[in-house]
């Protein structure tokens, strides 16, 4: 009777430690209601299976997951677009009162659109797009983003926003040392972006009074960070121009531009061509003077489609009335023939024209002096022909000729 009852005893406590561990472990602060709505509607005891409640904090499930700020950095007074990506990592939908910037020292936020926002679904994304405006000074700012959740806790998260008001730089990489009035010179300049982001529309100009250019505007387009690039002008100043150049370019939408002058110093400049003339020779016939020569470059600069024809006082005649020697490069040479009258004189002026690479047109003057190696008759002055000369020696040499053979006879 003993082991059947110490046998029962075993049985009774094993069922009730089982009932036990099949119960349901309810979460911290969770009540059992004492009612609840039947299918039918009416009002009865708790079903007996109770169904897995899920408990949330509506602030751990969402978040933010990238912020964009357009244009990425933004110069002192510019505005922008920050665009502020939130998502719900949650398995439940979270209803979301109001979303905010709040403004910094250096960006204010502009308009306040997100009164009332709505929900924001389980595994969703919603952006919420603010208009900013850069003040002062240069640095990062922060401003604070905030999700206002009325069921559970909200979001607030810093938001980094760069301002550097840093513009582009322009040096000069090729200029004259000195400007000749009405003479076109190379003017390079070179455009640097320091910046972090890219620049856009980036033109430059050049400005002032009393000068010509060609062309008359460079168009860069996009400046990338850290880029270089650089921009040709053929300025042509006049006396008492004034010469400068602006640099304009977008951030974004933001239109800035930056200038800087040109100081023009005039004189004569050593980087030009130098034509220099010698070895004349003169001859004349008739009244016709041949004058032959060489023409040198003796500058630092290429003198293009140069010409030289005889000057004022002298009559230009064929076959060479002026004498065509092309392009001479530094340290080369021709020669050259003119064909000219001029009664009475000693010298004849020479006139040499040329133009440089930009095709302006220059001249130089000369003098050859008229010191004629001439042949012909004293009366008359007229030179006697080679033909007759030659004719001459001929017939001599017959009549000698001659008379040695009839002395042999």
């Amino acid at each position: 009777m003993k082991r059947l009852l110490l046998l029962l005893c075993l049985v009774a406590a094993t069922l009730v430690v089982g009932a036990g561990a099949s119960l349901p472990t309810l979460p911290a602060g969770f009540t059992i209601p004492t009612t609840a709505v039947s299918p039918t509607g009416d009002t009865g005891q708790v079903p007996t299976t109770i169904a897995t409640l899920i408990v949330t904090a509506a602030g751990n499930q969402l978040q933010v997951i990238s912020t964009q700020l357009d244009p990425p950095v933004l110069m002192q007074g510019d505005r922008g677009t920050l665009a502020i990506e939130v998502a719900n990592t949650g398995t439940v939908p979270v209803r979301v009162s109001q979303a905010t910037v709040s403004s910094d020292n250096a960006v204010t936020i502009e308009g306040d659109p997100y009164q009332t926002v709505g929900v924001i679904g389980a595994g969703n994304r919603m952006t919420f797009t603010f208009s900013v405006r850069a003040g002062s000074p240069d640095g990062v700012a922060y401003p604070v983003f905030s999700l206002s959740v009325p069921e559970g806790r909200g979001l607030r998260v810093p938001v980094p926003v760069r301002v550097d008001s840093t513009a582009p730089a322009v040096s000069f990489v090729e200029r004259p040392e000195v400007f000749t009035a009405g003479r076109g010179e190379s003017v390079v300049l070179s455009i640097g972006n320091p910046r972090q982001n890219a620049l856009n529309g980036v033109m430059i100009t050049p400005r002032g009074s009393d000068f010509t250019t060609k062309p008359s505007s460079v168009f860069i387009g996009e400046l990338a960070p850290n880029g270089q690039t650089r921009a040709a002008f053929n300025l042509t100043p006049m006396e008492n121009a004034t010469l400068g150049f602006e640099l304009v370019f977008y951030n974004g939408l933001n239109r800035h531009a930056t200038t800087v002058d040109l100081q023009l110093e005039y004189g004569e400049s050593k980087q030009r061509a130098e034509l220099l003339l010698s070895n004349f020779v003169v001859e004349q016939t008739g009244k016709v003077y041949r004058l032959t020569g060489d023409i040198n470059n003796a500058g630092l600069r290429s003198a293009r489609s140069v010409v030289i024809a005889p000057g004022e006082g002298a009559t230009p005649t064929d076959p060479y009335p002026r004498y065509v020697i092309g392009s001479l490069e530094p340290d080369d040479f021709a020669s050259f023939e003119l064909n000219f009258l001029a009664e009475n004189r000693t010298t004849v002026p020479l006139a040499i024209s040329y133009k440089d690479d930009n095709g302006d047109a220059f001249e130089e003057r000369a003098q050859a002096a008229l010191n004629v190696n001439q042949t012909g008759s004293a009366g008359t002055g007229e030179p006697l022909p080679l033909a007759w000369i030659v004719l001459g020696l001929v017939l001599a040499a017959g009549v000698g000729y001659l008379i040695v053979r009839s002395w042999r006879r």
